[in-house]
């Protein structure tokens, strides 16, 4: 068996992954593997389970049957020699288990031998070491149970020293000469944790590195703005005496000539999530070598001894805005930090800043809106302050209205109980209010915002969106009592500094991009779709919906809404399986048929080609045993697709991916929603429209969103069938996501013109 708690909880073995039954169980092994190996009192446990005044009085009761029933799971076949073991020990319980089959063991293991190689100057072995242990993290430690209100700080405290793992392997890379390599990872850091000094000096030598000195020297001014202002705090002397040496061109900064000459255009070892916090807990080596004079010391106040390094004079700091410049008011601040993951792919590599000034005009937007003012961005977080009101419950108020303004402009609404969906995959948004007495400018300047004195306050923030989850707004206790009024608030698990979370506007309607269902555009489309869907599932009949138009923003929205829309009220009962085809010439032709396919089996697209086809096989066991061994040479082609793919025969995978489907469905009704299905070829455009009938007795939804080059190469396309419709949705009027999503498109090159 292998365990998993670098994002959620996992166990699998040789047949797949194992059913762990319910929270209490799960919590449980979790908890025990937090500390595996080792003996967990259970008073321990106890408490990890429970608050003091929650819990029952049955509650070792509780404990002992969930250890029993963990047993039963653990002791399941395939038994292995060094299988794990439930053991009872006094004063609790023992987790045991090999090292190599625990995921935090084995990443804490490669943290030690690349921090070990790291200081014995083997750079490259270390590189490499801590990079495959960051490539272990699949997201929040154990983010599955945190939804579920799992509160306890041993995940904090993995979660944040994982940024010196981070600063370690960029320190390593720097001293391969693989700047461009980390460049992107040491950005994305950067811009959410701008106060630390280490990883900002790492940026200051890769950009110069790169020839982008003016850039570098900004990232000091940036940091030290932040620091001071927020603060009161100057810059450490390394970062200091950093700026020097790219102001003098030192030649101490060069790359090592050793490095390779070539390098590859990412590097995703690290997380690239909205919360890029660290892990293990021995601080970082120092390579005391020539060529990185950076900070060694993480946090944002670094203060360790300087690095034997030659470099020039420490330059006189600039003088700090004096007091009697500021007054002492009543304010609340609004910390906004956008994240940008990995799922952005090429457009956050070559268009990163494009994206960023949208987000930013975005919240400037929103935030004049509410009669606030936004006074210092760095980097993806945006700083607001509200000090003009009434009375302070009205600053209170607006600052949370525009909080969550921003965030569901650029949202899909889940629900009640969840913060809302992320609108473009791989953008997250992450929000703090606090309030109380801060320094402002006394009188600020119409043209440009004021330097920016409430340090007190937007440390708070600062602070608490370390813990914000993505969706979420957490706010300070003094802006919960004041913004009751306008707002419900409930309490938040992971900050003590932000005990309360923002849960629903009283009139949040009027804030929604969504709205209510009678003030969209495309009702009436919305409602089509989903009276098709209850057809397709009371008669067992499959349907093609197809949605035209010509910029594809609306209707990409509206797929979103719909496909919000069933897995909300049709919860466990429909499955639905979504994706978006690439342009010709950028991905793989089968991309989105390989996707779904994948999705359906639960196969992680970094997953080794060995536990795909074990999970692609047990999938269709499970579908029963029909075709079973017919389709699964073809599907197991699709799951590793290439020339192979189609040397072997587009057309024969795309049947049994069809066949497979049809199983699928009958099993469970099935909902398939594709988007830019004008770039897909000619065979997969054959298997898209016949699917509804040569499978017509399943109940099988099919979706498909094109523009105008879909009815252009297809002129009959689906028309002359039954069970089938096509709508062409009006224009829509822009908004904060239609501008967003604008700017996403990568702009249209001359070569791709014909």
């Amino acid at each position: 068996m292998h365990f998993r708690i670098l994002g959620p909880l996992e166990i699998e073995n040789p047949d797949g992954l194992v059913d762990l039954g319910g929270h209490r169980q799960r919590a449980v092994l979790a908890y025990l593997l937090l500390q595996a190996n080792q003996v967990v009192s259970t008073s321990q446990l106890l408490s990890a389970l429970w608050a003091d005044d929650d819990a029952p009085m049955t509650a070792r009761k509780i404990l002992q049957n969930a250890v029993w029933k963990l047993r039963g799971v653990l002791s399941r076949p395939p038994r292995a020699e060094q299988g794990p073991e439930l053991l009872t020990r006094a004063p609790g319980y023992l987790l045991r288990v090999p090292q190599q089959r625990v995921d935090l063991l084995d990443y804490q293991q490669r943290v030690v031998t690349g921090r070990a190689a790291l200081a014995a100057g083997e750079v490259e072995r270390a590189r490499r070491s801590l990079g495959e242990a960051l490539a272990l993290w699949r997201g929040p430690v154990l983010s599955d149970l945190v939804e579920e209100g799992i509160c306890w700080p041993e995940l904090t405290a993995l979660q944040n020293r994982r940024l010196d793992v981070m600063e370690d392997h960029f320190e390593a890379a720097l001293a391969c000469g693989r700047h461009q390599l980390v460049l992107p990872d040491i950005e994305s850091l950067v811009a959410a944790e701008p106060l630390r000094e280490r990883a900002s000096g790492q940026l200051m030598v890769a950009l110069y590195r790169c020839g982008r000195q003016a850039e570098a020297l900004a990232v000091f001014g940036r940091v030290r703005s932040a620091l001071v202002d927020g603060l009161g705090l100057e810059p450490g002397r390394e970062l200091h005496r950093l700026q020097q040496a790219i102001l003098t061109q030192d030649p101490t900064l060069e790359a090592p000539r050793t490095a390779g000459t070539r390098e590859q255009a990412h590097l995703a070892p690290a997380n690239r999530g909205a919360q890029p916090p660290a892990d293990f807990p021995a601080g970082p080596a120092t390579v005391p070598t020539a060529a990185l004079p950076v900070p060694t010391a993480p946090g944002p106040s670094a203060s360790a001894e300087p690095v034997t390094t030659p470099s020039a004079p420490v330059a006189p700091a600039p003088r700090i805005p004096s007091p009697a410049r500021h007054e002492s008011r009543t304010a609340s601040v609004v910390m906004l930090r956008f994240g940008l993951g990995g799922e952005l792919g090429r457009v956050l590599a070559e268009d990163r800043d494009r994206v960023l000034d949208v987000l930013t005009q975005i919240a400037r937007e929103k935030t004049e809106l509410h009669g606030g003012r936004v006074t210092s961005v760095l980097g993806s977080t945006v700083l607001a302050v509200f000090a003009d009101g009434a009375d302070t419950a009205d600053i209170a108020e607006r600052a949370v209205r525009t909080a969550a303004a921003v965030r569901d402009s650029l949202s899909v609404p889940t629900g009640t109980l969840t913060p809302p969906q992320a609108a473009v995959r791989g953008l997250t948004v992450h929000a703090a209010v606090a309030s109380g007495e801060a320094r402002l400018p006394r009188r600020p300047c119409a043209d440009s915002p004021s330097p920016w004195g409430g340090g007190r306050l937007v440390d708070t923030c600062r602070t608490m969106l370390d813990h914000v989850q993505a969706g979420e707004i957490h706010v300070c206790d003094e802006t919960r009592r004041h913004g009751e009024r306008a707002a419900a608030f409930r309490r938040a698990c992971a900050s003590a500094l932000a005990p309360w979370e923002l849960h629903a506007l009283h009139d949040e309607a009027a804030d929604q991009p969504w709205g209510r269902a009678d003030a969209g555009v495309h009702v009436s489309e919305l409602e089509l779709m989903q009276h098709t869907l209850l057809h397709t599932r009371q008669r067992s009949a499959a349907h093609l919906i197809t949605l035209i138009q010509g910029s594809g923003r609306a209707r990409t929205r509206l797929l979103m809404e719909f496909q919000r829309r069933v897995e909300e009220s049709h919860r466990g009962h429909v499955r639905v399986l979504a994706g978006t085809v690439p342009p010709p010439r950028t991905g793989d032709p089968l991309a989105v048929p390989a996707e779904i396919l994948a999705a359906y089996c639960g196969i992680d697209p970094d997953a080794p080609e060995a536990h795909a086809t074990a999970r692609l096989r047990a999938t269709l066991d499970g579908l029963g045993p029909a075709d079973g061994a017919e389709l699964y040479a073809p599907l197991a082609r699709l799951l590793s697709p290439g020339p192979t793919t189609v040397a072997a025969g587009t057309g024969e995978v795309l049947r049994a991916w069809g066949k497979f489907l049809a199983r699928a469905a009958r099993k469970q009704p099935l909902v398939l929603i594709w988007d830019d299905l004008q770039h897909a070829d000619d065979a997969l455009l054959d298997v898209v429209e016949r699917l509804t009938q040569t499978h017509a007795g399943v109940p099988l939804l099919n979706v498909v969103g094109a523009d105008s080059g879909l009815p252009d190469r297809r002129p009959g396309w689906a028309t002359a069938h039954p069970r089938t419709v096509t709508l062409s949705l009006s224009p829509e009027a822009g908004d904060a996501l239609d501008r967003l999503l604008e700017s996403l498109l990568p702009p249209l090159r001359e070569s791709e013109v014909a």
